[in-house]
């Protein structure tokens, strides 16, 4: 029934602002007339005695009210004891408590142009001819902003780094061993025809074996005194002196090289995952002309790094202190029943400038002046025609956005960006400032809207925390309109009716 009588008065609005904004003068002069002929009719009813078909709601009996003629001081309480029952009261006192505040800074905004041009009028009217013959202008002073105002959010709190995995490589090298050989004896070696063992280079070699000496008595294959047996020398390096055998490499084992992995083993912050083994085909391999037989050649190692809870809060609100915004409330993001340790905090910015308004004037076909004193001439604007136009646009929208299912007016649409808390992705910038990467084209969409002014912000919600209530991604919640009429009359409207948007995470 309410939005029907919304409808009805919108109906009317179009009806009574249209005609006047499109006849200009000829409005004017129709109401003038018709006026005058309405004079007569209101004099004879001025002095016609009243009943109940011409003054609805007359009695020609005396109301019970008349006793307060005679008793004024009984007004005040009877007034005060029927407030709480009267529809009316209710209504008055309801309008004053509810109804839109606009700052000063704004009004003074509104009437900053009039103000210059009242303070000194002859400066933009002298030198007009008396025959206001059109031809003759002067620039009004410039307009000031009009102050209009959004909310953008930003946020305070602990961060929590993720932690960073760092990948280095463990080579498996074999190790050899050069093999050089020597043969000595210990006593006479003269006769065995072998080196002296007493040779100090002798001292770092090796004995692997022995062999007989020459056979002092009997024959080679029945001796029966043998001489001094001759001893087989492994040598790492040439002995000076000796008499060299032969020289060969000879594999010793290999070692796992982990100097790569130093910078992250050194690290306290730093923990290692098991070992990977990343190359063990062919088992055995042919190194340096000798076959090397091992399980894995080479294996990878994982070290994770860092991670965790900052040491103190972060704070990314400067951009938005920057842009002159102001700041209105705070709002905890955390989970219920978990420390507050990210918060939400909103700004009221103002909006960004548009294109420069183009130059108006004050023109001689507008203004007689005669002797200094100066006069509009009868052809004057509709002083309503800033509620025409709203009445036509409101009109307008309403039939555009009319839902006779469910008789709705005006309905909004929930629209959401996501942000990273002190991240690199944030599709939640504000009024005139560019999305970055990583936004999809939904938060392109309603950065066009918010840039056109459709869209209120209902408030943000964390989308994304830690098992400490650390939130890492957030959503802001917008309700877009399709005209700019509709948000503003969602706005107010909720304030006046004293309904304001829902919990962000499920307004819709």
């Amino acid at each position: 029934m309410i939005r029907g009588r919304v409808l009805a008065l919108l109906v009317a609005a179009v009806t009574a602002f249209g005609g006047g904004v499109a006849l200009g003068q000829t409005a004017h002069d129709d109401g003038k007339a018709f006026g005058e002929l309405l004079r007569p009719r209101a004099a004879t009813s001025a002095k016609t005695t009243p009943t109940s078909a011409t003054v609805p709601g007359y009695s020609a009996a005396t109301p019970p009210e008349a006793s307060y003629y005679t008793s004024p001081a009984s007004l005040a309480p009877a007034a005060a004891a029927a407030a709480p029952g009267s529809t009316g009261y209710q209504v008055v006192t309801s309008s004053v408590t509810n109804r839109p505040k606009f700052a000063k800074v704004d009004l003074d905004a509104t009437v900053a142009r009039g103000k210059t041009v009242a303070a000194d009028p002859m400066k933009y009217v002298s030198g007009f001819g008396v025959s206001g013959t059109p031809g003759a202008c002067v620039p009004l002073p410039p307009g000031v902003p009009s102050g209009a105002t959004y909310e953008a959010t930003c946020n305070t709190g602990y961060t929590v780094t993720a932690p960073v995995d760092h990948l280095c490589a463990i080579p498996v090298t074999p190790q050899f061993k050069v093999d050089n050989r020597y043969w000595c004896t210990d006593g006479d070696y003269l006769g065995n025809g072998t080196d002296n063992c007493a040779l100090p280079g002798f001292a770092g070699c090796t004995v692997i074996g022995s062999r007989p000496g020459r056979c002092l008595q009997g024959s080679p294959g029945n001796c029966t005194e043998p001489g001094d047996p001759i001893s087989i020398l492994s040598c790492p390096v040439t002995v000076p002196g000796g008499t060299l055998k032969g020289s060969s490499s000879v594999y010793t084992g290999s070692t796992i090289d982990t100097s790569a992995c130093s910078t992250w083993a050194g690290d306290a912050t730093c923990k290692p995952a098991p070992d990977l083994c990343t190359d063990s085909s062919p088992v055995t391999r042919i190194v340096g002309g000798i076959p090397v037989t091992q399980p894995c050649w080479a294996f990878s190692r994982t070290y994770t790094c860092g991670g965790g809870i900052s040491s103190s809060p972060s704070n990314d609100c400067s951009n938005l202190e920057g842009l002159g915004c102001t700041f209105v409330r705070e709002d905890c993001l955390s989970p219920p029943g978990l420390p507050c340790t990210t918060t939400d905090r909103v700004y009221k910015c103002p909006v960004p400038p548009g294109p420069a308004d183009k130059t108006q004037a004050i023109c001689s076909g507008d203004i007689y002046c005669l002797n200094g004193s100066c006069d509009t001439i009868v052809r004057t604007p509709n002083a309503d025609f800033g509620n025409a136009v709203v009445a036509l646009n409101a009109a307008s929208q309403a039939g555009k956005e009319f839902d006779p299912n469910s008789l709705s007016l005006f309905k909004g649409s929930r629209e959401t960006c996501q942000k990273a808390i002190f991240g690199l992705i944030n599709c939640c910038v504000p009024r005139g400032l560019p999305l970055l990467g990583g936004c999809n084209a939904a938060d392109a969409a309603l950065k066009t809207k918010q840039d056109k002014g459709l869209c209120s912000l209902v408030g943000s919600y964390c989308a994304k925390h830690t098992l400490f209530g650390i939130c890492l991604q957030k959503k802001e919640a917008h309700c877009c309109y399709l005209s700019k009429i509709s948000r503003i009359l969602q706005e107010q409207g909720r304030v006046q009716i004293g309904k304001p948007y829902g919990d962000p995470a499920t307004e819709t």
